[in-house]
């Protein structure tokens, strides 16, 4: 495990954003007003089962870590090494190299986010989902814009895919786009499988990971 993962695994991010904001509980999630930009109501949700924040109105989000990058001003080793501090994990090795799988990391979310926005625009597959988009009112050019993406229903599309543009099952473990199923040996799976994808962007643009919403036909269904 990385010192990143640690120190992740050992902070709870709804209590990291509430010294900073006031929350308030949304079902299983938490709201706030976002204070990245000026608004109203409250349009920031922080997910403390998925350890991400994501806002609707401004379409900042991420991690624990990309929050506080964010709201300090500090860069991704800097943040490491002031959330280690808060988690008690000790750092007297980092290092650069640190800092360079977490860029690894996100050349491979933005190729994953690249893949479900292709597929979504030319797969078969597809064809629901982009009727359903239709019926929200989301035009292609809002798709274009926001990069909304479609995942198949597929165990292994992506690994595959990924694997091929030279990213590890490391890599895309790291990254959450794929789970682990405990064997004879362990063997990967895609960790979104028949799902419309909305990559969520850090403060600088990179895509840190994605909320994804099942199509109304498949609800109650697994994968």
């Amino acid at each position: 495990m990385s010192p990143a993962e640690e120190v992740k695994n050992k902070l709870d991010i709804v209590e990291i954003i509430r010294e900073y904001i006031s929350l308030k509980p949304s079902g299983r999630n938490f709201q706030a007003l976002c204070p990245f930009h000026n608004e109203k109501s409250p349009s920031l949700v922080i997910s403390p089962d998925k350890q991400i924040w994501h806002c609707f109105g401004c379409a900042k989000g991420g991690d624990v870590f990309t929050f506080v990058m964010e709201k300090e001003g500090l860069t991704f080793g800097e943040a490491l090494r002031f959330l280690a501090g808060k988690a008690g994990v000790n750092l007297p090795d980092y290092s650069p190299e640190l800092v360079s799988q977490k860029n690894r990391l996100l050349d491979c979310l933005d190729t994953a986010a690249a893949y479900y926005h292709r597929a979504l625009m030319e797969s078969p597959l597809a064809e629901p989902a982009r009727q359903y988009l239709a019926k929200r009112g989301l035009t292609e050019d809002v798709i274009e814009d926001w990069q909304i993406g479609f995942s198949p229903d597929s165990w292994d599309d992506l690994i595959n895919f990924l694997k091929s543009k030279k990213f590890t099952e490391r890599d895309i473990a790291e990254a959450g786009l794929s789970v682990a199923k405990a064997g004879a040996a362990v063997r990967y799976f895609n960790r979104f499988r028949g799902r419309i994808m909305f990559p969520i962007a850090d403060a600088n643009s990179n895509i840190v990971g994605f909320t994804a919403r099942v199509l109304p036909e498949r609800e109650g269904q697994d994968g």
